[in-house]
């Protein structure tokens, strides 16, 4: 099946009879639609108490490292499995969220995120507490999929585009203020009161996933006896090697790879970038406010784009806005172009990683979808991951004309595919 086919499904029938629960003369999907805005302030409160744990362990290595009587290298292993967990998830609450309904994954991801929070806040041992952390990035990573699948619930690109702006802006601004709040909690009471309150929130909004209308999930097989069974394995092994052949999911993985290493890697750069030029360390938290109110102004200026937008041009701007930073960084990587970067970066998130995320899902076919956002998810972050690793060694001996320019080889594989890929958006 090609890939505009998937994306425009047949329109129906101008005496097709009205949906149930419908109103006579309302289209049909229109209700779910308005189901679904109702319940989306639940989702994106859940991505913005994810967004919020995921930063909250960087101010806080001091306080850990003497806290769990270690070294500072084992809390900041934390990081890394953080990300690591949340990767390797993804693709795990794609298929749950496909197979059983983006209600029910999102209430049992965040149901594990709290289980774990509430370990990390009163563990002893380091690596208890690296785990947990592991686990509660696994747990918060189902909130990717089941956004993926809620969002393209509302029909039209400019209702999704929208929806999608409006949790970025709260995510953005909550990825600011969350490490300044974590580092007074710490200081005034406990560090372990912070990951307590992320358990109590994360445990709040399970509860409330059911302000979350349920989506059309198939049913669940019953089988009985041991042919039926194997019947219902082979089904399932040849959907799945159905997928793995999908040239949909491996453009999203590609995508995915390349947004990850420019704009998630390059951004977590900036501040060991600012050390190795001699800059201190209040650069590097200034700079990390900078590129999050450039993140929260580029995602208000989606959202308030008029009618349908272009997603060609959303995507071209976002793309030349990454291309542009690390071009720059590796011309001169001095202070004021590290900052420059810094807002390059940040409006380039807007446009680009909205409008992935509203028209990634609809690359593969229905019963994928959730599928579809956790393939991008999980490219991106792996990549990142992989990329600030790799990269380390170039920041330590101060080689960042060869970073910047390798990572603006990338930007520029990005600009290029989501050119090639933009002729099959649709409204």
């Amino acid at each position: 099946m090609s890939t505009s086919a998937q994306l425009s499904p047949p329109a129906a029938p101008a005496t097709a009879r009205s949906a149930p629960g419908t109103a006579p003369g309302t289209a049909p999907g229109t209700a779910p639609a308005r189901r679904t805005t109702a319940g989306l302030p639940a989702l994106h409160l859940a991505a913005a108490v994810g967004n919020a744990d995921w930063h909250l362990t960087a101010p806080l290595l001091g306080v850990l490292a003497t806290a769990l009587h270690t070294d500072l290298a084992t809390v900041t292993a934390a990081i890394g499995a953080y990300s690591l967990g949340q990767g390797l998830a993804l693709p795990f609450w794609g298929r749950l969220s496909d197979r059983f309904g983006p209600r029910r994954a999102l209430r049992w991801g965040l149901t594990v995120a709290a289980l774990s929070a509430a370990v990390a806040a009163v563990a002893g041992d380091p690596r208890l507490w690296v785990a947990a952390r592991a686990a509660c990035g696994a747990g918060f990573a189902a909130v990717a999929p089941c956004a993926g699948l809620y969002h393209d619930a509302l029909g039209p690109f400019a209702d999704r585009r929208r929806a999608y702006a409006r949790m970025m802006t709260l995510t953005s601004a909550v990825a600011v203020g969350a490490p300044l709040l974590a580092g007074l909690a710490a200081r005034c009471t406990s560090w372990r009161a912070v990951f307590a309150v992320i358990a109590l929130l994360a445990a709040v909004l399970a509860r409330h996933t059911r302000a979350l209308p349920p989506t059309a999930a198939p049913s669940p097989v019953r089988t009985r006896g041991p042919r039926l069974r194997s019947l219902r394995m082979r089904s399932l092994r040849l959907r799945s090697l159905r997928l793995l052949r999908s040239r949909g999911l491996w453009v999203l993985a590609g995508l995915g790879v390349a947004e990850g290493l420019v704009l998630l890697g390059v951004p977590a750069l900036l501040a060991p970038t600012l050390t190795a030029v001699g800059a201190g360390d209040r650069a590097g938290l200034l700079v990390t406010v900078v590129y999050g109110a450039s993140v929260c102004a580029g995602s208000v200026t989606v959202r308030r784009l008029p009618g349908p937008g272009r997603p060609r041009a959303l995507l071209a701007a976002g793309g030349a806005a990454g291309l542009l930073a690390t071009v720059l960084l590796a011309a001169r990587p001095a202070v004021p172009v590290v900052f420059a970067a810094a807002v390059l970066l940040g409006l380039a998130w807007g446009p680009l990683h909205t409008t992935l995320q509203t028209w990634a899902p609809r690359l593969l076919a229905p019963g994928a979808r959730g599928t579809a956002a956790s393939v991008l998810a999980m490219s991106g972050v792996l990549a990142c991951a992989a990329g600030v690793a790799l990269a380390a060694p170039l920041v330590e001996r101060g080689a960042l004309t060869v970073l910047f320019g390798t990572l603006g080889g990338f930007a520029a594989v990005l600009t290029a595919l989501l050119a090639g890929a933009a002729r099959h958006l649709t409204k």
